[in-house]
């Protein structure tokens, strides 16, 4: 395998690198012709830069921040991109000197905090993770901390009313998402990426300098995991301070951003597909790109769904928003309040049908019949639970899908590629037992 594959793109819940093999093999046994596959749910990536080694590839994913990540690493370009052309205009540029010059105030208190906090000193920090959420002023105008923060944050929103950046995507990563999953010039530094590659007119430029950032944004992020599900919970029940975090806080929250984010880039400008390849990458609903798969040259589709009722937009939102660069409505806790969510999600993230106990069964239904209308095999890739243990329970049994697939397939076989679990947050009260089979493949013909 070469790097492109070694190498995840983000930290991804579910991820198959570690079966990518036995993904392959099934398919081959499957469709021995190598004609074109499609990965109908194609999340990070990495399963369809897998497959693109020996064939064709369609990449369906209803999720921007996928079709971004996907876009750079299959769609070959003749264009020579420079790591080093791009940087030098990041640091060049008169927003990243704007940016960094506006909020100066907001930067050295943060800076402060990191460095007492390394040196024993953690209420500053642990303050910012608690009650720095520069959104949550924009809309409250309420502040729980007890120290100088609160009058940092009315400072800092005050400048930002007074240019109008709460109504522009200018500054969008560091009034949602700093304080809380990133550092404060992290966050910036974020912004500053973002505002030069939506400056760019080559679609493949842009999608690999989009796709260098979101990458770097999942290595720097200061959460469990390295997921955007929520922030860092650092008092206890008690009330006291979660001492066991603060050397994980500071490290994540020093990284420098805009090193990692040459390592990335430079990873995406190098990444290379075989000159004969001729990828497909669909933005859309499964049902709507099985449809236009009709048409195509599919000759067979990989489907890896989701599982459990955890909607995954709850884990991929700072990416999607990054993606979109709009100035999303943040939701609220509880609807008809004005306390925003704690983890400053977008309101109108994807809900998938997948992780809807009621809409499951029907998403699955519709899953199988669109494929069989295509007339090709269908690989499903599964996870199981067992009902008896306390493990996150899935929308649909292994049994019940056997039912469902039988509807509109004459052999349904499941293959395991043995042990394997999932990669999972760390988290004591999410981390359940184990099975020994975690994932499953219902190979459909």
């Amino acid at each position: 395998m070469n790097d492109n594959i070694n190498r995840r793109p983000i930290h991804y819940l579910g991820s198959k690198l570690r079966i990518l093999d036995f993904i392959g093999k099934n398919v081959d046994a499957l469709e021995p012709t190598g004609g074109r596959v499609c990965d109908l749910f194609s999340g990070s990536g990495t399963v369809s830069t897998y497959f693109s080694m020996k064939r064709n590839v369609t990449a369906v994913d209803i999720q921007e921040y996928s079709r971004v990540l996907c876009s750079a690493l299959l769609l070959p370009t003749s264009q020579v991109i420079e790591s080093n052309d791009i940087l030098y205009q990041l640091q060049a540029s008169p927003h990243t000197a704007f940016l960094f010059s506006t909020f100066r105030d907001l930067l050295e208190y943060e800076e402060n905090a990191i460095c007492r906090c390394s040196e024993g000193s953690k209420e500053c920090l642990y303050d910012i993770i608690e009650n720095g959420s520069i959104a949550n002023f924009e809309i409250t105008n309420k502040c729980n901390s007890k120290m100088i923060l609160c009058t940092i944050l009315k400072e800092t929103v005050d400048i930002i009313f007074t240019l109008n950046l709460n109504n522009s995507p200018a500054a969008m990563m560091l009034r949602h998402f700093g304080g809380l999953y990133f550092s404060y010039k992290q966050a910036l530094w974020l912004d500053a990426i973002l505002e030069l590659t939506f400056s760019q007119s080559d679609d493949r430029k842009k999608n690999v300098m989009l796709a260098a950032a979101l990458s770097t944004a999942s290595s720097i992020v200061n959460t469990i995991g390295k997921q955007f599900a929520q922030p860092l919970q650092v008092i206890s029940s008690n009330g006291k301070l979660k001492e066991n975090l603060s050397t994980k806080i500071t490290n994540d929250r020093s990284l420098d951003t805009l090193a990692i984010y040459a390592e990335w880039l430079s990873f995406y400008v190098s990444a290379k597909q075989p000159p004969c390849r001729q990828n497909i990458i669909i933005r859309d609903d499964f049902r709507v790109a099985l449809k236009e798969l009709r048409s195509s040259d599919v000759k067979i589709v990989y489907a890896d769904p989701p599982y459990s009722r955890y909607h995954y937009s709850r884990y991929y939102h700072v990416l999607e928003t990054m993606s979109l660069r709009d100035n999303p409505t943040i939701s609220t806790t509880f609807p008809n309040q004005t306390q925003i969510s704690r983890g400053v999600y977008r309101t109108n993230r994807h809900q998938s049908p997948f992780s809807i106990k009621s809409k499951a069964g029907k998403a699955f239904e519709q899953l199988f019949e669109g494929v069989s209308s295509i007339k090709v095999p269908l690989l499903l890739s599964y996870s199981p639970y067992p009902e008896k243990r306390a493990s996150t329970p899935r929308m649909q049994t292994i049994d019940q899908l056997f039912t469902l697939a039988k509807q509109y397939y004459n052999s349904i076989e499941v293959v395991s590629p043995g042990e394997f679990q999932h990669s999972k947050l760390n988290s004591t009260d999410k981390n359940f037992e184990a099975v020994d089979d975690a994932e499953l493949l219902l190979v459909c013909k």
